[in-house]
């Protein structure tokens, strides 16, 4: 009988302990206080922290729409700024399935639209882009273009990308960023490439030469020397009959000679990535710049954006 009180008395604090806390998911007002210190934990920038306490308000609080809607909302905001990219896609794929006629829909599918882009996954990324488009017509939609934009870039697709960037509204503020890209999207074909194959037929005729047309001169130096040396060390070990040194020393230079051509071949393909690459960043530099109009102060600003 002692033992059997003794558990009774046991079940009896646990449930005194855990009732309040049932109990708080009920009350609206424990409900708030649940929503403000995860908002607290996020405007400090701790997000992993406060992504556990909206979660926390979502299975206390499932009656509290409202909280539960910027609750969802603001969990996949965290994941986005921590940079969990994975993470935030999932977190506003359960928020558009849990609220699909959110007011702030659009804005969850532009963080996922971003999350996708910074993945790398474009055709997931324009199709995100796409469904803002179709249902917006304010900023987002301008925002969404833009974007879109951005990630045809990414993939190459110099026309539709133009194209895309040309179709940003004139009253929104990125119009004059995405008539910057558009312009210079057109001199993309004019950019200075190399070509790999007269790179590899210049270093199968001279080694170095290769090396010499894709602007690298140390390296052209280096093959051009070392496959010289080994080039005359072999001919003259067969002018003196040492016929088996000979191999050995025409077998390594085979190796060179090869990896010359390889090599030139690999430098042209490198100097036409870091020429793209160049001109992509001076439009982005040369986009970062606008002007922002002060609408109720009839001011001008100059914003300069600047990447370190």
């Amino acid at each position: 009988m002692r033992k059997v009180a003794e558990g009774l008395f046991f079940l009896f604090l646990v449930f005194a302990v855990m009732s309040p806390c049932a109990a708080r998911g009920d009350d609206p007002r424990d409900c708030e206080k649940q929503f403000e210190f995860a908002e607290s934990l996020f405007e400090q920038a701790d997000f992993y922290r406060a992504i556990g306490e909206y979660k926390r308000l979502i299975f206390l609080c499932p009656d509290a729409e409202a909280l539960c809607e910027k609750a969802y909302f603001k969990t996949g905001v965290g994941y986005f700024r921590a940079k969990r990219w994975l993470s935030a896609i999932e977190a506003f794929d359960a928020f558009l399935a849990n609220f699909p006629d959110s007011r702030m829909a659009s804005e969850a599918l532009y963080f996922k639209g971003m999350s996708e882009k910074s993945l790398s996954l474009h055709e997931e990324a324009l199709a995100t882009f796409a469904r803002i488009i179709e249902a917006e017509t304010g900023e987002y939609r301008a925002k969404a273009i833009y974007q879109s934009a951005h990630v045809l870039v990414n993939m190459e697709k110099w026309e539709r990308a133009g194209e895309m960037f040309s179709k940003v509204p004139e009253e929104s503020r990125l119009h004059d960023s995405a008539g910057v890209f558009s312009a210079g999207l057109e001199n993309i074909g004019n950019i200075p490439y190399k070509s790999p194959a007269v790179a590899g037929t210049l270093a199968a005729i001279i080694p170095g030469a290769g090396h010499l047309y894709t602007q690298r001169r140390r390296d052209a130096l280096v093959a051009f020397l070392l496959n010289g040396v080994f080039i005359w060390s072999a001919v003259e070990l067969f002018n003196d009959e040492k016929y088996v040194t000979g191999g050995i020393v025409t077998f390594f230079e085979l190796g060179w000679y090869s990896g010359n051509i390889y090599s030139a071949v690999s430098s042209a393909h490198k100097f036409n990535r870091r020429t793209k690459k160049d001109f992509l960043q001076g439009l982005r530099d040369r986009a970062s710049l606008s002007y922002l109009r002060d609408s109720d102060n009839a001011c001008n600003y100059l914003m300069l954006s600047m990447r370190f």
